[in-house]
């Protein structure tokens, strides 16, 4: 959520950059306009001042078209290219004056909007049209100078600043699709929870509630009963469980040694090693891996004899449930269905390993968690 945020807020700023960037350009040409209207010779009706009338005309059309992005990008460079040559022509009817603002506007957009390569060579080709217009005109070569090597200023600074924009959009980019993958993480982490928590409880709950309605049916209310009972047990443990699920999901430790002794009540448990305090999501899968190993074994090896065992050792935790059959071929407590593949995923997304297979004399189960 964060992340996410982190990109609007982004997007946000730069679009405000670039509604500032127009109105920076726009009220740019209002100011020059009125300068170009107060100087000598004025635009107006006739002669010269017809002349340059038009071509101020048409060179402000070019810069608004250029400012607020109008039309087919693909005719931006016509724009460009009208701009500057606009520049030339009114400094040549106005022997100077602010006429090479023209020709600036034109490269900032270059550089904007333009490879490289383009915008070098439309603004390498208006530098030296502008820089000879005012040789026509007597300019002194200061003038030419400062014209010329702002244009090619401008140039260089606007293709470092794309390209610092270039790797923002970059690095805005790879923010979004971390938080997708952050979001997609979650909803899978949450589609565990509610597969161990939930699918575990409803199913068994709805099976003793089927079986209490049969038994109704033959008027048998006394073994109906104690099968609601029952089912209001599993009703309460899965509530329990499910308080503990969204415990874990806000963070909170677990508590994992206590879970695993009520949890294996009627089989074998062993803790090895010195018990310390486990991260929400390492405590979490280790249990669920235990719950739904525990519940394959009763599921597809009823009867079998049940080890399991919880050892810290320096660098990792391990989970071993092994089941072995009262007699005959080792039995197997794997399913194929999505409970361990999503404890297989749940261990490797929190960095450790989860294996399922046959042992010497049964079936095992091993998660090994970093801790």
């Amino acid at each position: 959520m964060a992340q996410t945020g982190a990109v609007l807020e982004q997007l946000i700023t730069e679009r405000r950059v670039a509604r500032y960037r127009q109105l920076r350009s726009l009220v740019i040409l209002i100011v020059i306009t009125i300068a170009m209207f107060q100087d000598e010779p004025r635009p107006g009706l006739t002669g010269r001042g017809a002349a340059l009338l038009a071509a101020m005309t048409v060179a402000s059309v070019a810069w608004v078209m250029m400012a607020l992005r109008i039309g087919d990008p693909r005719r931006y460079p016509y724009a460009i290219g009208t701009c500057m040559a606009m520049s030339v022509v009114i400094t040549l009817l106005r022997h100077g004056s602010f006429a090479g603002v023209y020709a600036l506007a034109a490269v900032t957009v270059a550089t904007a909007c333009l490879s490289f390569a383009v915008a070098a060579v439309m603004t390498g080709t208006g530098a030296l049209l502008l820089a000879g217009a005012y040789a026509a005109i007597g300019a002194p070569l200061e003038t030419i100078v400062i014209w010329s090597g702002a244009m090619v200023v401008l140039l260089l600074l606007g293709t470092v600043r794309r390209e610092r924009e270039g790797r923002a959009e970059q690095d805005r980019l790879l923010a979004g699709e971390q938080a997708r993958t952050a979001a997609l993480a979650e909803r899978a982490r949450l589609a565990r929870e509610i597969h161990d928590v939930l699918a575990h409880s409803l199913s068994a709950l709805s099976l003793q509630l089927e079986t209490a309605a049969a038994l109704l049916e033959r008027d048998r209310a006394a073994e109906a009963a104690t099968i609601v009972d029952r089912a209001g047990r599993l009703a309460r443990d899965g509530l329990t469980e499910t308080r503990r699920a969204v415990s874990a999901l806000r963070g909170d430790p677990v508590p994992l040694p206590e879970l695993l002794r009520e949890l294996t009540a009627e089989h074998e448990f062993a803790l090895v090693g010195e018990v310390r305090e486990l991260s929400a999501e390492t405590g979490l899968a280790l249990y669920r891996s235990a719950q739904e190993a525990l519940t394959n074994v009763r599921k597809h090896a009823p009867g079998s004899r049940i080890t399991v065992r919880l050892e810290y050792t320096p660098d990792e935790i391990r989970l071993t449930v092994r089941n072995t059959g009262p007699s005959g071929p080792p039995t197997t407590g794997l399913s194929s269905g999505y409970g361990l593949q999503g404890l297989r995923e749940r261990a490797e997304l929190a960095g450790g390993t989860f294996e399922a297979g046959p042992c010497e004399d049964g079936w095992q189960v091993d998660v090994r968690m970093p801790g």
